[in-house]
Formats: structure tokens, C-alpha cells, sequence
């Protein structure tokens, strides 16, 4: 029997082997697609693409998983939809551009969930060209980047709130322009509530977004007072304990449960409130206040990280109140005292009066019996009396000007003045206690020099500069110059004395500001502090140049026309 014949394999042809090898190839390429897809899936939202044959735009199922949309909504730009109103002209400008420049697509926007809250995405595509050069499609991602825009949000968010919160020392003012400026960027609704320091509460702001619901916030502005005992509707909870509440889904039954009577009920129900959240306003370890926010017709949800940033919002918003509070007490006890110093102005002139007449009574008395033995010594306190006297009415006639100054009732009386007059009779005056003191003294004043000035004003400065150039000049040489300078006359009053330090000079003017200690030097420390004020209310200036040790010249100059 003969055995069959085994054919040997027939070679392969070569059109079997090149289609294997595409197959192969197609295998990997659909594997390396198909990794691509996925790796995009991974790193991005939402990956879709634009096929310039295709009316539907964009086509992708993440698009429609994440924003809800269905695929037939998605003709004709119905992709806009999804998009934020306010961002959709801008994009759709940038989407436009980049589509006839064949160029990158790159920008940012609000994309609109499926549950209707609106997220910051990067949004980036490219087109896929063919091989004449036309554009086949358009491949893009959209990547969440709520996180980072909401960072950036909030941190701008705060700088605008300390910004405005630092151009007001008023508590009312801080507390408005925070409510105001949180309606609309964290809440539809903004209700701030203070505790003032007496205990009372008192609900200051309620603000919303809506203009048209303003009747509804005057009405909840106007809810009664929180119970102090047992709260827990949230604001009276943050009054009493400085605790916050985060309600991330508001119920009915919630309501029910914090409303405090059935008005308090009736209007949270027609606010419609859907999540809030309550942060206590503390400084120094003291409640002030407490912040509401609301949210009442978005899709917002009020969460942790809201909590936190309200959080620091009220305590930048704590410490300008604080601030402004301190300010206020401040002011106050500076009213108080000018006041007093006021009133008691008045009060210790009024003896100064009959004490002078008797001083006169008494010189009187002293010169009908001059042949007396103790007429010159009699005559020698009666002087000292009265020099005393005069310096008590200077005193209180300082004191009498910093309260008309602070009440902003000082004026001046202008006429025709001879300043060089003036300036003699000044000086005429203070000779007899130069000459006391053993003190040289020389004035050069003599050419008449005409302007409209306060006389007694003018009087005052001249009085203030030379009793200073006495207490201080350590009985050296003191002189008086008065020049012209164009339309300016310069009165100077130079002294050799102790002098004044670079670290005290700018401080010499301000009120009660003095150069040495009161230990050694008499004074309120009120007399360069008024000759400024004159000077200054005349149209003048008033400097010093002085060295520790080598004495002092102030220098006065007064406009000698005026427009």
C-alpha cells in the first residue's frame, strides 16, 4: 500500500503577511487610542471633540455626564448653554477666533454641573488637520479648577474687604460695607447682627441680592431681639456662646425647630432659605456681632471650607469693629476732657478776677501811704501777685483756645496791623522779666510794616516765642527781628540756650508736645502748639532751627497780602 502524499505548507503570499501586519498595527493603534482616552479621562473633566461634519457640537459622553446636557441639545452652539451667561459671550469671541486662526483654544469659564452649580474649568483645545491642510476636528479637555479660582476668589475677595474696611474708622460704616460687598460673591442674603457693649442686641444690616425683595429684608431687619437663654437659632447661638453653625441643607422642619414665634417662622419660610451659615464676630475675646450668610436660590451648598473663609472674613471684619470701637471711646474721652478743660477754664478765672481787683485795691492803698515802712516791700508782693495772676490767665486763656480749637468754634478777627508795633509792644512787655533775670535783650523792629492780621492773635505768638526764649535761653542773649521779604514779613526770636534735639523738633508744635522734662520746665506744653495754629490759620508758617547746646531760632512768616 503506497502512503499518502503530505504536501508541504505553501509559502505565505506576501498580501497575507502585509494584511497580518496591518491588522497588528490597526491592534496597537486602537490600544494606544484607547490608553489615550483614558489617560484624558483621568487627567481632565470632560474630554470632547468638534467634527467640522458633524451638526452635533461638542460630542463627547463625559460632556453630557457632567453637565447633564443630552446629546440633541447639543446642536447649533447648545454647548453655550452649559456655559455661566455672563461667560458665554467671551468665550464663544475666543472659541471663534481660535477657529479661524487654526490656533490653540485656551481660556477659562463656568461650567454648569448636573446638580446646576457652576464650576471654574481650564478649557483647552486643538484642531487635528488633514492632509490638504483643512481642519478635520476639533479635540479639547476641560479641567476642574474650582479649587485654585476659588483661592484666588477669596484672597482677592479679603483684599477688597480690608481694603474698605481700612477706609472707614466707623463701625456702621465697616459693617455695611461688609454686607453689601458679600451679597452676591458668598451669599443671596447678608444679615449682620451686633451685640453692643451694654449688653442690647441690635440687628444693623440685612442685605440681599434681589432688589426687588427689599420690603422682605426691613421686615426680617426688624425681628425681635434673640433670646439669651437657651438659644439656637443660629445668630442668637454666635451672640451668646461666639459659636458658629453650618447648615448645609435647610429643612422645613429645621425651621420649625430655631424659629423663635410664628412671625420668625413665616419669614424664614418666605425668604426661602436653603443653606446658611453663622460666624461669630470676635476681638480681645469679646463677641461683637455675628455674620449670616444665605443662600436662597442657587444651587449653592454651604460646606467646611466655606465655614473656614467666613471665618477669617469675621475676623478681619472683628478687628476693624474693635478698632473703630476704640476709636470712638477714644474721641469721646478727648471731648470729655476738652470739656473739662473748658469748664474749668472758666471756673479758675472766675476768682482770678476779684483776686486782681484786690491786687489794685491793695497797690492803691500801698501808694496813698508812701512814706510807710513797709510800702516797698508791700509794693514788691504786691507785683508779684499780679504777674502771677497775669500768668494764670495765660494758662487758662490756652486752655480756653485748645477746647475752641478741638469744638472748632476759634476764629480769627482781622484789621490793619503794624506788625513792628506789635512786635514792640511784645517786647516792651516781657523787658521788665529779661531785666529780672539778667538776661540781654535787643529788638529790631523800628520800619512800620502794614497787613490784615488778628492783633491779640499776633500779640499771642510774639508772647508765646519770647516766654520760650526766656524759660529756655539760659540767660543768654534773647533778640527780635522782623524783615520783609517780598510779600512775606519774618518775625524771628533767637535764643543761645539749651536747644532742642533732631529726635524731639518734629513734635515741638503738636499739642502738649514738649522738648524736656516737665520736672525742670513749667508749662502745659500748649504754647507752640497755638502759635502754630495762629500762624497757620493767618496763612503763615512757623519753623525752628535748633542744635542740642547751641540754642534757638524760631522763625514766623505771615503773607502780608491776601488774594
Amino acid at each position: 500500500m503506497t502512503p499518502p502524499l503530505v504536501k508541504p505548507d505553501a509559502p505565505s503570499s506576501p498580501a497575507t503577511s502585509a494584511e497580518a501586519a496591518l491588522r497588528e498595527e490597526v491592534a496597537l493603534l486602537r490600544q494606544e487610542a484607547d490608553r489615550l482616552r483614558r489617560l484624558l479621562e483621568t487627567a481632565a473633566t470632560v474630554t470632547w471633540t468638534d467634527r467640522m461634519d458633524d451638526a452635533r457640537s461638542p460630542i463627547s459622553p463625559s460632556w453630557t455626564a457632567f453637565t447633564g446636557q443630552p446629546t440633541e441639545q447639543l446642536r447649533n452652539r447648545g454647548w453655550l448653554q452649559a456655559l455661566h451667561p455672563d461667560d458665554r459671550g467671551r468665550v464663544l469671541a475666543a472659541w471663534e477666533q481660535a477657529k479661524a486662526a487654526k490656533q490653540l483654544f485656551s481660556t477659562r469659564y463656568r461650567l454648569r454641573r448636573a446638580d446646576g452649580v457652576y464650576v471654574w474649568v481650564l478649557a483647552r483645545s486643538m484642531p487635528v488637520l488633514g492632509p490638504d491642510g483643512a481642519v478635520r476636528e476639533w479635540v479639547g479637555t476641560c479641567i476642574d479648577i474650582q479649587a485654585q479660582a476659588l483661592g484666588e476668589e477669596r484672597a482677592a475677595f479679603l483684599a477688597r474687604a480690608s481694603e474698605l474696611f481700612s477706609s472707614s474708622m466707623d463701625a456702621g460704616a465697616t459693617l455695611a460695607s461688609l454686607a453689601n460687598l458679600s451679597v452676591g460673591k458668598l451669599a443671596d442674603w447678608c444679615i449682620v447682627d451686633v451685640l453692643h457693649p451694654d449688653g442690647h442686641f441690635e440687628r444693623v444690616q440685612v442685605v440681599t441680592e434681589d432688589p426687588a425683595l427689599a420690603s422682605l429684608a426691613a421686615d426680617v431687619q426688624r425681628l425681635p431681639p434673640v433670646p439669651r437663654e437657651r438659644p439656637v437659632y443660629p445668630p442668637a447661638v454666635a451672640l451668646a456662646t461666639g459659636r458658629s453653625t453650618l447648615v448645609p441643607e435647610v429643612t422645613d422642619a429645621l425651621m420649625q425647630a430655631v424659629a423663635q414665634d410664628v412671625n420668625h417662622l413665616a419669614a424664614m419660610r418666605t425668604v426661602g432659605i436653603r443653606s446658611l451659615l453663622t460666624v461669630p464676630l470676635l476681638a480681645r475675646g469679646h463677641i461683637l456681632g455675628a455674620l449670616t450668610f444665605l443662600v436662597t436660590t442657587s444651587g449653592r451648598r454651604y460646606g467646611d471650607e466655606d465655614l473656614q473663609f467666613a471665618q477669617e472674613l469675621a475676623n478681619l471684619a472683628a478687628l476693624a469693629v474693635d478698632n473703630a470701637r476704640l476709636l470712638q471711646g477714644a474721641r469721646d474721652a478727648i471731648r470729655l476732657r476738652d470739656e473739662f478743660l473748658s469748664v474749668a477754664s472758666h471756673e479758675l478765672k472766675t476768682p482770678l478776677t476779684p483776686l486782681s481787683l484786690k491786687l489794685q485795691a491793695l497797690s492803691r492803698a500801698v501808694k496813698a501811704h508812701p512814706d510807710s515802712p513797709l510800702a516797698p516791700v508791700i509794693e514788691a508782693h504786691v507785683e508779684t501777685g499780679h504777674r502771677q495772676v497775669r500768668r494764670l490767665t495765660e494758662l487758662m486763656n490756652d486752655l480756653l483756645d485748645v477746647s475752641r480749637i478741638s469744638a472748632g468754634t476759634f476764629r480769627l478777627q482781622r484789621e490793619d496791623v503794624d506788625v513792628a508795633e506789635v512786635v514792640r509792644e511784645a517786647a516792651a512787655r516781657f523787658a521788665p522779666r529779661f531785666a529780672l533775670e539778667h538776661c540781654d535783650f535787643h529788638v529790631e523792629a523800628r520800619e512800620p510794616v502794614h497787613g490784615s492780621f488778628d492783633r491779640a492773635r499776633l500779640a499771642q505768638v510774639l508772647d508765646h516765642l519770647l516766654d520760650n526764649a526766656l524759660k529756655y535761653g539760659a540767660g543768654t542773649p534773647v533778640s527780635v527781628g522782623l524783615v520783609v521779604d517780598g510779600a512775606r514779613v519774618r518775625i524771628t526770636v533767637r535764643d543761645g540756650g539749651i536747644g532742642i534735639s533732631k529726635e524731639q523738633r518734629p513734635r515741638l508744635f503738636e499739642r502738649y508736645g514738649r522738648a524736656v522734662s516737665e520736672r525742670h520746665y513749667g508749662g502745659l506744653g500748649l504754647g507752640l502748639y497755638l502759635t502754630r495754629t495762629i500762624v497757620e490759620a493767618e496763612g503763615g508758617s512757623v519753623s525752628v532751627d535748633s542744635r542740642l547746646g547751641e540754642g534757638a531760632t524760631f522763625e514766623v512768616a505771615l503773607p502780608l497780602t491776601r488774594p
